[in-house]
């Protein structure tokens, strides 16, 4: 009989013991691989010989290739990505269930979609979504990409290739096959607020049913973006099928409120719609990445991430008056080398090999969080990188599984210029920074005194899933007289005196601070671990139940508390960016105080924050971002509904046309992307994770039941519950 990962997980919770299987190895508390996949350790010196015979610093890595090799206007800063999809996005040969894009596109793509026709009603070009008209598509508005998810190898070591899953710039043949060549990091998108895309994914990692041939489901981290195109768990892109994902690359507007009950949907989008767009809330460094229930944290292990940047009218502005470096990729200021390319995307991923580096050993049954022990930066171990003495933008990613960084440079500090996706006020003064995964810390290094090395430094002690080890409360894990040097810059040629004039103190945006007083509803949620999986208030995540359904367009106040001991466990929000009050109890640090989407817990620690919930309906999720916990089920739904209407993740989510376009007047199928035959998938074992909710143990813990029968409104959700024990 088949190992599935259904009868894997089932195993694992029944039993409560792990195990290895087919290849898959363990790892000890340190990282360090044991039996078939025995790994080694990289040295924390700057000179010792690393793992497989290699020396840390003499290997550097090429920068993240540009998707579809897309150009950038800097004049208007407006992307040209020289495809245009065929057939086209939206159109009858591209629906839900046909041949060519088995998914087919977010309902919001179309033009006459109600939240799409309020978007582009201003009579301002720069407050709608379809601003500019040099591109392809709907009114030549959009961008165009094609992406792959692919087999390939990748060369993190000097001289071995390993095998990994990566994302490519792909190309389309006569027969609508879409391939290319994965790589890792992905290819980087650039994107330009006003300007929509539509990425065209083909899953080519196998053929349906086959145990190794998982399904995917991109999600845009820090995106506004439609559900359909969010990379909800199961909202998947199956093998060998096609998903259009509708980027609108705009943020949430100001005015934005909830629509008086019994509005019709026109009202309701345009609701929505209100004021121009909150520049505070417009996203500049973002990244996608694999989603799939219960594999996300294999997947990503393996290699599917990239980023994705996004310029507006104000970051432009920062730009070409010479406050910031040039955009990625494009040095085409004065006073910049064509050939020097300042803004640099920087991907931290631990790793953990096999005996001959050859694989990426993986333990479906370790729930604790995978821990590497081969230090990556872009994809290469512990590598050199030349700079010029000026200085350099970083746009930094921790994109581990489990692992959590504590940076500084051995010379000199940073000039931090936002959280996550999202820029501050005012640059800071930043000498050192946690990265927990999945965060983004966006900042200013200024090379031009610096000696001719500097190393970019992990002062955080962490040997498992747990979280950071040793020092007390104040000092969480951090040993500042043991760093670990992760990367060499290696400092060249004469000081560049007209420079970029970005310091501590620059104005960057306006900031728009959420009101106490525009709270509606207040919300806890406490994050645990039962029966060897992970839990939020008390629940295992199921895709058809909603935890929470806010009403469209409202703000309410959430608090999270981490009831599961020692254990670290940062907590990611899809849609919307989130305001911290507390952090512990305390106010949030400096470089909390603004827009973030992570809302790290730390050993019984809690934050409390306030958050909106604009222009889209749900279904989207909320997750620990420890990616072993997000698959054993530290995940809820939340569905953002208008007031009186039914949410579409009611435990028997629509699956036609007629349901939609009652709902919402407009000929477009529903936001899954899925047709009704997937609900029967399961029985017939047609797919390798199923959609409802996988081991008879968690059913009885609610998982894949009905969502609660309540419409969104002014209810309160109930303080946690006391914690009984793990």
């Amino acid at each position: 009989m088949a190992i599935t990962r259904r009868s894997l997980i089932k195993a694992t919770v029944a039993a409560g013991v792990g195990g290895a299987v087919a290849g898959v190895t363990e790892s000890d508390a340190r990282g360090r691989g044991r039996g078939r996949g025995r790994g080694r350790r990289v040295s924390t010196t700057n000179s010792a010989t690393g793992p497989f015979g290699y020396t840390p610093f003499t290997a550097t890595f090429g920068l993240p290739e540009v998707h579809n090799n897309a150009l950038v206007d800097p004049d208007r800063g407006t992307i040209h990505s020289g495809i245009e999809l065929d057939p086209g996005p939206g159109t009858i040969d591209c629906e839900v269930g046909s041949e060519i894009v088995y998914h087919g596109c977010a309902p919001e793509t179309h033009r006459d979609h109600p939240v799409h026709v309020a978007a582009n009603s201003n009579e301002s070009p720069e407050l709608r979504w379809d601003r500019f008209d040099n591109g392809v598509g709907q009114g030549g508005s959009e961008n165009h990409y094609l992406m792959s998810i692919e087999r390939s190898t990748h060369e993190f070591i000097p001289g071995i290739q390993t095998e990994i899953f990566g994302y490519a710039s792909a190309e389309q043949d006569a027969d609508y096959d879409v391939r290319g060549t994965g790589v890792f990091p992905g290819p980087t998108v650039l994107a330009r607020h006003g300007q929509p895309a539509v990425m065209r994914v083909q899953n080519n990692l196998g053929e349906q049913g086959d145990l190794h041939s998982p399904e995917c489901s991109v999600h845009l981290h820090g995106g506004h973006t439609p559900a359909h195109s969010d990379g909800f768990p199961d909202f998947y892109v199956l093998p060998g099928c096609k998903r259009d994902c509708f980027y609108p690359n705009t943020g949430p507007r100001s005015g934005a409120h909830p629509a008086a009950p019994g509005a019709n949907a026109q009202e309701i989008a345009e609701a929505g719609s209100l004021g121009p767009f909150s520049p505070s809330d417009i996203a500049t460094t973002m990244w996608y990445h694999e989603h799939g229930m219960d594999i996300t944290g294999y997947l990503v292990s393996r290699g599917l991430a990239g980023f994705y940047l996004m310029q507006d009218d104000i970051e432009l502005d920062l730009i070409q008056r010479r406050v910031l470096p040039p955009f990625y990729t494009t040095p085409t200021m004065p006073g910049f080398n064509a050939d020097t390319v300042t803004d640099i995307p920087l991907v931290l991923m631990d790793q953990l090999f096999d005996a001959t580096g050859t694989q990426l050993p993986y333990n479906f049954l370790d729930h604790n969080g995978r821990i590497g022990d081969v230090f990556t930066i872009n994809g290469v171990a512990q590598p050199y990188f030349e700079v010029e003495r000026r200085k350099y933008r970083l746009r930094f990613l921790n994109a581990s599984n489990a692992r959590i960084y504590h940076l500084r440079l051995s010379h000199g500090g940073f000039i931090q210029l936002g959280q996550d996706s999202w820029e501050f006020p005012e640059a800071i003064a930043t000498k050192e920074f946690t990265l927990v995964m999945s965060q983004r810390v966006d900042a200013v290094v200024d090379f031009r005194d610096a000696p001719d090395e500097v190393y970019l430094e992990n002062l955080m002690h962490q040997v498992d899933g747990r979280g950071p080890k040793g020092g007390n409360s104040r000092t969480k894990g951090i040993r500042r007289n043991q760093p670990t040097p992760l990367m060499k810059f290696v400092v060249r040629g004469p000081k560049h005196n007209s420079d970029v004039s970005v310091e501590v103190g620059t104005e960057l945006r306006p900031f728009e601070r959420i009101r106490e007083d525009e709270v509606t509803v207040t919300r806890h949620f406490s994050f645990e671990r039962r029966r060897g999986a992970w839990v939020v208030n008390r629940e295992f995540f199921s895709p058809r139940t909603t935890n929470a359904a806010p009403v469209l367009n409202s703000t309410e106040r959430w608090i999270f508390e981490n009831k599961s001991g020692g254990w670290w466990h940062p907590i990611h929000i899809h849609l919307e960016a989130h305001q911290l009050l507390k952090f512990n109890g305390e106010p949030p640090p400096p470089n909390m105080r603004y827009n973030v989407d992570v809302s790290n817990l730390e050993p019984h620690g809690s934050t409390e924050f306030l958050m909106k919930f604009r222009t889209f309906t749900g279904p989207f999720v909320f997750h620990c971002h420890n990616l072993e916990h997000e698959d054993m089920r530290m995940m809820h739904v939340f569905d953002p509904t208008p007031e009186g209407y039914e949410g579409f993740n009611n435990g028997t989510r629509p699956h036609n046309d007629e349901t939609f376009e009652n709902a919402y007047g407009s000929n477009c199928r529903e936001n899954s992307g899925l047709t009704e035959n997937e609900a029967n998938w399961e029985e017939g074992g047609g797919i390798f994770f199923d959609s409802e909710g996988d081991v008879d143990t968690l059913r009885r813990k609610h998982v894949g039941f009905p969502a609660a029968d309540f419409l969104p409104g002014g209810q309160t959700t109930p303080g946690p519950p006391d914690d009984d024990g793990n």
